[in-house]
């Protein structure tokens, strides 16, 4: 993350490091989507204000591992 990110947001640099912190935590794309809600930040923010970050999301499976559907 460089100095320039989350300019455009207006977030804090501790704001920022929160949803760069949370994010890089989630195992799915639904993880991270929880951590846009956390931080009350939309996905189209997310996107202009991280866009590495969020390349980096989409190649993240869809679900959280341990959360798919067991076989009976």
């Amino acid at each position: 993350m460089n100095a320039d990110d989350c300019f455009s947001l207006l977030l804090s640099q501790r704001e920022c490091s929160a949803i760069v912190l949370d994010i890089r935590e989630a195992t799915s794309k639904a993880g991270a989507a929880r951590a846009l809600i956390r931080h009350d930040l939309p996905e189209d923010d997310f996107v202009a204000g991280f866009p590495e970050l969020a390349k980096w999301v989409q190649e993240l499976p869809e679900e959280d591992p341990d959360e798919s559907p067991s076989d009976p």
